[in-house]
């Protein structure tokens, strides 16, 4: 499901929320939720078919079970876009350039050993050693050069606990690969060895780069870490801290309501579906669907 940005969203829940105010009538619930929902159509038919489902939803629960109102303002104020979850590592540039690194780093190995498949290596060393040893020190000196910013990227960042682990695993590789190649070092020409030559001592600079490498990036995460901020993340660079209250609250509605409350919650949650079914928001086939879904997790905001 596309969702919207949180400025986005917050803001609109604010105006619903008004608008709940304004609509709702106790003596009647369904019939609140009929016209609350009839006065948003305009802005229901602006968003994804599964982002107004969710926020009409919503709506209608305010409307059915009005105590929520007031704690669903205040979380509303109190909720920004712009709060702890902006601290979480998301893709960016150097995450690019690490798959790069990596492709390289992988590259000098694949060009010269053997295939599992059929034994045979994709190049003889001769021809090969130079493109190796470019390859491997190119990867190397690309992940010496993203190093400064590592710690805070989403595929090596500190909170990930992998970056001196995957340096060491790439160091074993070209290993292996220098071991190869000096083990058959016979098929380069003799009376030409530069390019050979100039390719293994590249491979050998890159090994030893990699290795040294591996230290400082244990150190800084090691570093890093200390911090409890850092430390409280996941491999994904998430921790409780990022979650925002206002959908931690919707998550958790069900729980919060009594056994009447629930009963008119649902019944909020099939008027919602039928008023916008007809009014042309959804097509019946998504309507049968949603009216078999769970109303708690689209509350929760999974209408998918």
């Amino acid at each position: 499901m596309r969702t919207l940005g949180m400025g986005q969203r917050h803001g609109y829940a604010g105006e619903m929320t008004d608008r709940v105010l304004r609509n709702s009538d106790p003596g009647d619930p369904e019939a609140a939720v009929h016209a609350e929902l009839t006065t948003r159509l305009s802005e229901l038919r602006r968003q994804p078919r599964l982002d107004a489902v969710v926020e009409a939803s919503r709506a209608a629960v305010l409307v059915s079970v009005p105590r929520l109102r007031s704690v669903h303002a205040r979380l509303t104020r109190n909720s920004t876009g712009d709060g702890r979850g902006a601290s979480r590592a998301r893709w960016g540039a150097r995450d690019t350039a690490t798959v790069a690194a990596l492709l390289l780093g992988l590259l000098a190995a694949g060009l010269v050993l053997p295939s599992p498949r059929n034994g045979r290596p994709a190049l003889g060393v001769d021809e090969a050693a130079a493109w190796v040893g470019l390859s491997a020190i190119a990867s190397a000196s690309i992940f010496w050069l993203l190093e400064r910013g590592r710690l805070t990227s989403f595929l090596l960042g500190a909170h990930t606990r992998g970056a001196a682990r995957l340096y060491v695993v790439l160091g074993v590789v070209w290993t292996l690969v220098f071991a190869y190649m000096v083990g058959n070092w016979d098929e380069v020409d003799r009376f030409e060895p530069a390019r050979a030559t100039l390719g293994l001592v590249l491979l050998g600079i890159a090994v030893a780069g990699i290795t040294a490498l591996a230290v400082v990036a244990r150190r800084r995460d090691r570093v890093a870490l200390a911090d409890p901020v850092t430390a409280a993340k996941d491999e994904w660079g998430h921790s409780e801290a990022d979650a925002d209250p206002l959908r931690q609250w919707w998550a958790a509605l069900p729980s919060k309501l009594t056994p009447a409350e629930r009963l008119a919650a649902d019944r909020s949650y099939g008027a919602t579906i039928d008023v916008l079914e007809r009014e042309g928001v959804l097509r019946a086939r998504d309507a049968r669907r949603l009216r078999r879904k769970n109303a708690a997790a689209v509350w929760r905001g999974d209408a998918g």
